[in-house]
């Protein structure tokens, strides 16, 4: 009779070392899947916070030169609106006083130039919730600080505006604007942030003699240069911020 030898069915436990090796190793497996996706979120994550960077300094960069544009236009309408101050005791029915006063009153009042903010790349970083990414609290700050000083520049603007509107309109009664398109009268120049009036002569325009009319309006100019002062002054702060905010994320990014 043939024996056949059938295999084992049972089989030996395995020793507390094998299970302890294996547990070890689908652990070790685990774990380090686990430090590697973290590793690639945390890379792209942080390329993600250095391109927003970028598209920060680049608003700031756009910010920094219109800053500088709107200091220069509301310097020149301030500087025109306190020489037509310094109208206020002259005899404004001789030709030099009147067409100073249409001069200087037209590069004052007529024209007004305000500072809008490129905000984009802030309102990014705030709704996609970069700003957590960054590790360092004081950029952070620094970044908010900003926007911060850009509301200060922007309530002060309100002001200017107001009184913009509240002086045109008594400088309109004191005066006849319909002579600003005749080039016999006045040369006119258009910049992209700034008009300028260069009167040639003043024999034939009108100008109203009514004490309470031009009082209010010399008063509206003081008014109005005052605010605009203010107004330059919170957007040279704003500038100053804007630039060195600019060398410190350029620094901090590896930006250049």
């Amino acid at each position: 009779m043939e024996v056949h030898h059938h295999p084992d069915l049972l089989h030996k436990p395995k020793k507390w070392k094998e299970y302890f090796l294996e547990f070890l190793m689908i652990f070790l497996a685990v774990t380090m899947g686990f430090f590697a996706e973290s590793l690639r979120e945390h890379f792209g994550d942080k390329e993600k916070e250095k391109q927003s960077i970028k598209s920060l300094v680049k608003c700031l960069s756009s910010d920094t030169a219109q800053l500088r544009s709107i200091i220069y236009s509301n310097n020149f309408i301030a500087q025109n609106l306190d020489s037509f101050i310094g109208l206020k005791n002259s005899d404004l029915t001789t030709a030099v006083n009147k067409r100073r006063f249409y001069q200087y009153g037209t590069n004052g009042f007529i024209q007004d130039w305000y500072f809008k903010t490129n905000d984009a790349a802030m309102q990014q970083l705030k709704s996609s919730g970069m700003l957590r990414l960054i590790d360092n609290q004081t950029t952070v700050d620094s970044i908010l600080g900003y926007e911060l000083k850009n509301k200060i520049t922007a309530a002060q603007e309100a002001d200017c505006y107001f009184f913009y509107k509240e002086s045109l309109l008594d400088f309109k009664k004191t005066s006849d604007f319909t002579y600003f398109q005749d080039t016999s009268i006045v040369d006119m120049e258009i910049t992209p942030h700034l008009v300028l009036f260069n009167y040639k002569n003043a024999d034939i325009l009108p100008l109203s003699n009514d004490k309470e009319k031009l009082t209010a309006v010399f008063n509206n100019a003081s008014q109005m240069s005052t605010s605009l002062k203010g107004y330059v002054q919170y957007m040279q702060d704003q500038l100053d911020y804007a630039k060195n905010l600019i060398s410190l994320l350029n620094t901090e990014y590896d930006l250049k």
